[in-house]
């Protein structure tokens, strides 16, 4: 099973057994008899390209500060995932796009420390952005790096930022 899992229910507490459901192993109460699904948390992320170069930004805080990845984050509760890759974009690189401009190229799954987490990823060229590139409230810094230099190890992107720049098509 991908992802993080409890070994008591969230509800009652007792001991949680694996039964097979739907064609699936789940987690169930042994107890109060609740089966239990383990779902992705969704993040959504952009890959702005400007020729030969996509930006990036540096992490600047939390257990991935110092690394870098795609502007990137998690979905309001009542946001669609194109206008909070949108808002990501502005809030951590101040450049603007529409959410309707952005092109979907896929989903990535990635498994983290307390989640397993679902990526929509979308696609823009720099020339359908408006703004400068400044780095955000939550960003150390913001920047475009040539795709040779991440292909090459030069700049280090953590992991899931490596599986969105494959999906996007930037690292193959």
């Amino acid at each position: 099973m991908i992802g993080v899992s409890a070994d008591y229910c969230p509800d009652c507490g007792a001991e949680l057994t694996t039964v097979e459901f739907e064609g699936r192993d789940r987690n169930r109460c042994s107890s109060c008899e609740r089966t239990w699904w383990h779902q992705s948390v969704p993040t959504t992320s952009v890959t702005v390209r400007d020729g030969d170069r996509v930006l990036l930004v540096q992490r600047g805080g939390g257990r991935d500060a110092g690394r870098w990845d795609l502007p990137a984050g998690h979905p309001e509760y009542d946001e669609p995932a194109r206008e909070a890759a949108a808002r990501e974009l502005r809030e951590e690189t101040g450049l603007v796009a529409d959410p309707d401009a952005l092109s979907l190229v896929g989903t990535v799954l990635s498994e983290g420390p307390r989640a397993t987490y679902r990526s929509i990823n979308y696609r823009i060229d720099r020339a359908s952005t408006e703004g400068e590139v400044a780095a955000g409230s939550d960003a150390a810094d913001a920047r475009f790096v040539s795709v040779e230099s991440v292909r090459a190890g030069d700049v280090y992107v953590r992991k899931l930022g490596r599986q969105r720049l494959r999906d996007s098509a930037v690292l193959e």
